[in-house]
């Protein structure tokens, strides 16, 4: 027993990046618990949680604003069919007052013309009224002793 020899063990660790390190094994060849295989990054899930979140909240914002936009163009288009409708209106009683108008000059100018000619019709039979002291027999005719204003 003199001669007993004396070993020595020594470990040797190689520094190893993160993404090797996950995958190591445990000593009974057992993968770590929660980690995957295939997992490249390691990103806290309530990261990308917070990030979706905010996400759709920008979503939901822009969507509310659309459709208040929206509403408000459908309020203004209804708005601007009444003015137009009323302008329409008042555009055919403009038409119609006209037309009235016109109507009734044109009865007054026929009504002016029928008293002129049974005025002139009047005064052709009557012979006149107006005579010129050095014509004394003769009848002017159309000349009358009043102006008409034709």
């Amino acid at each position: 027993m003199g001669d007993q020899e004396e070993m020595t063990y020594s470990s040797v660790r190689v520094l190893q990046s993160a993404s090797e390190s996950q995958k190591r094994l445990r000593p009974d060849g057992a993968r770590r618990p929660g980690k995957s295989a295939n997992k490249e990054f390691a990103v806290p899930w309530h990261r990308i949680a917070v990030s979706l979140g905010i996400l759709s909240l920008l979503l939901l914002m822009t969507i509310i604003m659309l459709v208040t936009m929206i509403f408000q163009l459908i309020q203004e288009k209804h708005q601007q069919q009444e003015i137009l409708a009323n302008l329409s209106q008042s555009e055919y009683l403009k038409e119609q007052f006209l037309a009235n108008k016109t109507l009734e000059c044109d009865l007054l100018r026929n009504e002016t013309l029928l008293q002129q000619k049974e005025l002139e019709s009047f005064f052709s039979k009557k012979g006149g009224c107006c005579t010129n002291p050095g014509m004394e027999g003769i009848r002017s005719e159309r000349l009358y002793c009043f102006a008409f204003p034709f």
